[in-house]
């Protein structure tokens, strides 16, 4: 009786933690959304010819922060904002063209530019449309002037109504023309710098996917033991991919490669349902390139456990750590490889541990 006590309080434990497991990445995503690039009134941006938006993720922040400060108040003709946290700077402001060329190169210098986009327009069309305006409006005004104190009180009234909308149509416009002619040879800079292990994702959004694919592995079991599990396993799974990041699920089965006894007790079959995530390391690419991107991996998930009399099977969780190597990834098709140690979470984990090998064919549906 106490065994089966204990039998059932370890399979409900295994599978509450597999729950758990499965919705610990949706809780993640539900928190609330990083911050992302502010931008400057459309006005204040539009009188500058060039526009540029720039966002870097260091791993040193502090000092990163400090040369990008320190770069502002020694380049920036005018600064619009600058907003500090312990996280992240967000910085507006005004720069001469010509020093466009040293920010790039102080970007590239602290961090990992996730953003550079600029953006260049022809104001000439613009202000000719300004100064037909500041025409047209001026000599509105100059015939309204003369009138203001002719007619009835009602007339009086409206015509200063009218006469006040026209002047400040033309202080407006006057405004807008001299705000592009001080801005001549500048450009408005919208700059986020955040720390990267504070802000793992930093502006960018969950990339979700539609990625199935089937998965090959190989179990290399380090103490089986003889007479109930084989010396390896081997099996097939559907992979499908969730994210671009990547989160994952896999859903198969692995059969012993040799060994069966015929004894009841044998283990003739794991099927598998897994979890697991991709980690990207900064410095070997981040994921981006075509061929070879090395990552880290992490699997949390359970297996159920098979034997021969097909009694007495049960719940097993595990948790998988491991390295990976994507051999070829293009926007529609993933060819994947990856090891991993197994570990089941229960106290069949001396028999049943062991070395995964994966490896896994997925592509846009």
């Amino acid at each position: 009786m106490m065994d089966t006590l204990t039998a059932g309080r370890g399979r409900r434990f295994s599978l509450a933690f597999f729950i758990g497991a499965l919705l610990s990445p949706a809780i993640a995503m539900a928190q609330p959304k990083l911050p992302v690039r502010t931008t400057a009134t459309s006005g204040e941006e539009a009188s500058y010819d060039t526009q540029k938006h720039l966002t870097v993720a260091v791993t040193k922040f502090a000092d990163a922060r400090t040369a990008v400060s320190g770069f502002i108040r020694r380049r920036a003709v005018r600064v619009q904002k600058q907003e500090e946290t312990p996280e992240q700077l967000i910085a507006e402001f005004a720069l001469a063209s010509p020093d466009l060329v040293s920010l790039d190169s102080l970007a590239a210098a602290l961090g990992y530019v996730l953003e550079n986009n600029l953006n260049s327009q022809d104001l000439s069309g613009r202000i000719g449309e300004l100064r037909a305006d500041e025409k047209r409006t001026a000599e509105q005004v100059a015939a309204m002037e003369p009138r203001r104190t002719l007619g009835t009180l009602e007339e009086q009234a409206s015509l200063r109504r009218d006469l006040d909308r026209a002047t400040d149509r033309l202080t407006s416009t006057r405004q807008q023309l001299a705000g592009i002619a001080d801005h001549a040879g500048q450009a408005y800079v919208t700059l986020r710098l955040f720390d990267e292990v504070s802000f793992p994702t930093g502006n960018r959004r969950v990339s979700f996917v539609n990625m199935p694919g089937v998965e090959y592995g190989y179990l290399r079991l380090d103490n089986p033991k003889v007479g109930l599990t084989s010396a390896a396993y081997q099996g097939y799974a559907l992979k499908y991919l969730v994210t671009r990041g990547k989160s994952y699920f896999n859903l198969g089965f692995y059969r012993p490669v040799s060994g069966n006894t015929g004894e009841s007790d044998f283990v003739n079959e794991l099927f598998v349902i897994n979890f697991g995530q991709d980690f990207y390391p900064r410095n070997f690419g981040r994921g981006r390139r075509r061929y070879f991107n090395l990552y880290t991996c992490y699997q949390l998930g359970g297996f159920i456990l098979n034997r021969n009399s097909d009694k007495g099977n049960e719940f097993i969780s595990n948790a998988n750590i491991g390295i990976g190597l994507e051999i070829m990834k293009t926007r529609h098709v993933l060819i994947d490889t990856k090891a991993s140690y197994f570990v089941p979470l229960n106290d069949r984990s001396r028999d049943l541990r062991g070395v995964l090998g994966q490896v896994a064919f997925n592509f846009v549906f």
